[in-house]
C-alpha cells in the first residue's frame, strides 16, 4: 500500500487487527485490552501526555490507576523500545521513531491520482474493522474518543471506495462492486447512492437502478431526511438513458417533458422542533464534542415539548458547507443548536448557539471555560447548562412567532405558547387571557397534555392571586387538570410541576414535594422544578436543601420569568434563619423583577419589618394593597400554606405589627 513497509524499522499496523513489527518481524503484543488501547492512543496522539491524564483515560475504574499504567508501559517497552519516551510526569511515543499504515493511508488519500493497487490494499485492510479489540468498558472518555476515531476511519473507508470507483471507470463490474460496498457502509449518503444508481444503469439497466433509488428514498424518509438532492441527481442520471424520464414516477405534463418535481421535504411538526448539529473541534480533536453532542440530543429528547431530530440525521450536516436555512429545510426543523469545542492543555472552552433555521438569526449564545479535571463531569455540566438555556429560549421564540399571527390562525402549540407568556405575568387579566388561549388549544387538541398542565396553572393563579369568588373550586380544578396532564404524558415535567403546586394549595406538602421530585426525575435541568422544590420545601418546614434548589434554579435559568419568585423565596428562607438584613436586600430585589405580583411586595414588607425598618415595610405593604385592594392576612396565608407553626408565626407576627387586617 505504501512506501513504508513492515520491513523498515518500527512499523505499527492500525488497519484491521493491531500489530507491531520491528525490522519486519511481528512482535507479540500483550493480551491486555488496556495495553492495546494505550498503544493505539499513543500512536494516534503522538505527543507528550501527563501520566494523570492517561490514568483517568484508561484506569479510572481501578483502585491503583498509576500502578496499572506502570504495568502497561513495562509490557509495551519490549515492543516499542526507544520509541516509547516516559518519565515520572509524562509519556509519549516519538513520532519520528515509527511509521504506521494509517499514516500511509492518510498520505495516499491526499494524492491526486492514487495507485489503484494501493487503494485495493487499503480497502482490504479497512474491511478488517476499525480499531477492533481495544474497547474498554468502564472508561467513558476513552470510549468516546474511540468512537470518534472509528467514525473517521469509516469516512476514510468511504473515500477509498469512492476513489476505487473512479479508478474502475472502464470496468463496469468492479465499479458496481465498489459502489455497493460504499452504500453498504453509508446507506444515507446521497452521492454514494447516485454513484450506485449510475453503476447499475450501466451494468444492469434501468429496472435495477430504479429499485436502488426507491430503497434509498425509503431509508432517507425513515430518518426524516430530505430526498430532494437524490431526486435531482437521479433526473440527471436518468436523462442519460433512453426513456428514463418518462418512466420516473413524478409529476409530468401531457407533453412529456418533466414539469414540477414533487419532492418530499419533511414538514414542520406542530410542536417546536430542533436539531443538534454537533460541535466543531478547534485545534486538536476532542472527545468532548462527540460525547456532548450525543448527551445533548439524549437530554433534549426527554423533553416532550420538543421534536428532536435523531443524531444519525442531524450530524450529517456541516454548517460550514450548508447554510442553516438549507439544513432546517432538509431536516424539517425550526431551530438548530451548533457550537465549537476547543481544548488546550488542561483548559476547555465551549461555545454554543441556538439559531432560527428559517432566517439564520442567532437567538441565543453562550460560552463556558472549564478545566479538564474530570471530563465526564464537565460534559454532564455543560449538557445540562445548554438544555436549561435552550428550552426557555425556544419557548420565547415560539411566543414571538405566534404573536405576529392572527389569533384565529394559531394552532394548538401556538395557542399554548401565547397562554404561557400571559400566565407568567401573574395578573388577573393576563390569567384570563391565558385561559382563552388554552381553551382554544384544547379545542384543537383535547389530548394536549402540556395545555392541561398550563390550564392547571390558570386555576392555581386564580386561587393564588385571590382572583375568584370560589377559591376551593379553583384549587380542585388545578388538581384535576394537572392530573389529566400527567395521565396523558407522564414524561412531561410541566404536568408534575403543576400538580405539585396544586398539592401545596391543598396543604398536601409531602405530595407536593413528591410531585416536584417526579418533575426533576423527568427533566433534571428544569429550573422551575428546582425553584418549586425549594419554595415548597420552605413551606413544608425543611431547611437543608432549600437554598441549594434555589441556587440551582438561578444557575440553570438566570433570566427565568419566575426570577422574582426565586429571589423572594430566598428572602423568606434567609429571614427564617435569622439573616434578616440579607433577607431584606433579596426581598427588595424581588420587587424590582418583572412580573412581581402583590404577594412579593408583602414578603418585602415582612423582611423589612423583621429588621426594624417599619416605615420602609409600611411603604411596601401599601404597594401590595394598591395592587390588590382588600388584601388580608387570610389571603396571604391561603396562598402560602405553612406546615411549620414557628415559621408561620414569624411571618404573621410581622404582618400583625404592620397592621395588616
Amino acid at each position: 500500500m505504501t512506501q513504508e513497509s513492515p520491513g523498515e524499522g518500527l512499523h505499527i499496523r492500525l488497519l484491521g487487527e493491531l500489530a507491531v513489527y520491528s525490522q519486519g518481524e511481528a512482535c507479540p503484543l500483550p493480551a491486555s485490552r488496556k495495553c492495546r488501547a494505550l498503544l493505539t492512543w499513543l500512536v494516534l496522539n503522538p505527543r507528550s501526555h501527563r501520566r494523570e491524564a492517561l490514568c483517568e483515560l484508561l484506569w479510572a475504574d481501578t483502585d491503583d490507576p498509576r500502578g496499572g499504567l506502570r504495568w502497561a508501559l513495562s509490557k509495551l517497552r519490549g515492543n516499542l523500545g526507544d520509541a516509547l519516551v516516559a518519565d515520572r510526569e509524562s509519556v509519549a511515543l516519538d513520532a519520528d521513531a515509527f511509521n504506521s499504515d494509517l499514516g500511509a493511508l492518510q498520505n495516499l488519500l491526499l494524492t491526486d491520482t492514487p495507485d489503484p493497487d494501493q487503494l485495493r490494499e487499503a480497502e482490504a485492510a479497512l474491511d478488517g474493522g476499525y480499531l477492533p479489540g481495544i474497547d474498554c468498558d468502564g472508561n467513558p472518555v476513552f470510549e468516546q474518543w474511540l468512537e470518534t476515531e472509528r467514525n473517521q476511519l469509516r469516512q476514510s473507508h468511504l473515500d477509498v471506495l469512492a476513489r476505487l470507483q473512479q479508478a474502475c471507470a472502464d470496468d463496469p463490474t468492479m465499479r458496481l462492486v465498489f459502489a455497493r460496498r460504499r452504500v453498504g457502509l453509508d446507506p444515507l449518503d446521497t452521492a454514494a447512492n447516485l454513484d450506485l444508481c449510475q453503476a447499475l444503469l450501466v451494468r444492469e439497466g434501468m429496472a435495477s437502478a430504479r429499485r436502488q433509488l426507491d430503497r434509498a428514498r425509503e431509508q432517507l424518509r425513515d430518518e426524516k431526511m430530505d430526498d430532494a438532492p437524490l431526486l435531482q441527481g437521479w433526473l440527471g442520471l436518468s436523462g442519460q438513458a433512453s426513456g428514463a424520464v418518462q418512466t420516473f414516477d413524478i409529476q409530468t405534463d401531457s407533453s412529456g417533458p418533466v414539469a414540477d418535481i414533487e419532492i418530499a421535504l419533511p414538514e414542520l411538526p406542530s410542536k417546536p422542533s430542533v436539531a443538534v448539529l454537533g460541535f466543531d473541534d478547534i485545534g486538536e480533536p476532542s472527545v468532548l464534542s462527540v460525547g456532548l453532542t450525543a448527551d445533548l440530543i439524549s437530554r433534549l429528547s426527554r423533553l416532550s415539548g420538543l421534536f428532536v431530530i435523531a443524531r444519525g440525521s442531524s450530524t450529517q450536516f456541516d454548517p460550514a458547507r450548508t447554510s442553516y436555512q438549507e439544513v432546517g429545510r432538509r431536516l424539517g426543523v425550526r431551530y438548530l443548536v451548533h457550537g465549537s469545542a476547543q481544548q488546550q492543555g488542561n483548559r476547555i472552552r465551549l461555545h454554543a448557539e441556538l439559531v432560527d433555521a428559517a432566517s439564520g438569526a442567532q437567538l441565543w449564545s453562550e460560552s463556558w471555560d472549564r478545566t479538564r479535571d474530570d471530563l465526564f463531569e464537565v460534559q454532564d455540566e455543560l449538557a445540562g447548562a445548554i438544555v436549561s438555556a435552550v428550552e426557555p429560549e425556544i419557548e420565547r421564540a415560539e411566543y414571538n412567532r405566534a404573536s405576529l399571527k392572527p389569533p384565529e390562525s394559531l394552532d394548538a402549540w401556538e395557542n399554548f405558547h401565547m397562554a404561557l407568556w400571559h400566565s407568567f405575568r401573574f395578573t388577573a387579566g393576563d390569567t384570563e387571557r391565558a385561559n382563552s388561549f388554552l381553551a382554544r388549544a384544547l379545542e384543537l387538541d383535547p389530548q394536549f397534555s402540556r395545555a392541561h398542565a398550563a390550564m392547571s396553572l390558570v386555576h392555581f393563579s386564580r386561587a393564588f392571586l385571590n382572583a375568584s369568588d370560589d377559591i376551593d373550586r379553583e384549587i380542585a380544578m388545578a388538581h384535576a387538570t394537572a392530573q389529566e396532564s400527567v395521565s396523558l404524558d407522564g414524561r412531561d415535567a410541566m404536568g408534575h410541576w403543576s400538580l405539585g403546586r396544586a398539592h401545596l394549595l391543598s396543604h398536601e406538602h409531602d405530595l407536593a414535594m413528591a410531585s416536584m421530585d417526579d418533575a426533576l426525575l423527568v427533566n433534571p435541568n428544569n429550573a422551575q422544578g428546582h425553584y418549586a422544590k425549594g419554595y415548597i420545601g420552605f413551606h413544608a418546614g425543611e431547611d437543608v436543601s432549600i437554598l441549594q434548589n434555589l441556587d440551582m434554579a438561578q444557575r440553570l435559568s438566570p433570566f427565568d420569568p419566575l426570577t422574582f419568585a426565586i429571589t423572594s423565596a430566598r428572602a423568606l428562607t434567609l429571614a427564617a434563619s435569622g439573616q434578616t438584613e440579607e433577607a431584606a436586600r433579596w426581598a427588595l430585589r424581588a420587587t424590582r423583577q418583572p412580573n412581581a405580583h402583590f404577594h412579593i411586595f408583602t414578603i418585602a414588607a415582612i423582611c423589612l419589618e423583621l429588621t426594624g425598618r417599619r416605615e420602609d415595610a409600611l411603604a411596601q405593604l401599601a404597594m401590595a394593597h394598591e395592587r390588590h385592594p382588600g388584601y388580608t392576612r387570610e389571603v396571604f396565608f391561603r396562598s402560602f400554606p405553612h406546615r411549620d407553626p414557628v415559621r408561620r408565626a414569624l411571618l404573621e407576627g410581622a404582618l400583625t405589627r404592620l397592621g395588616m387586617p
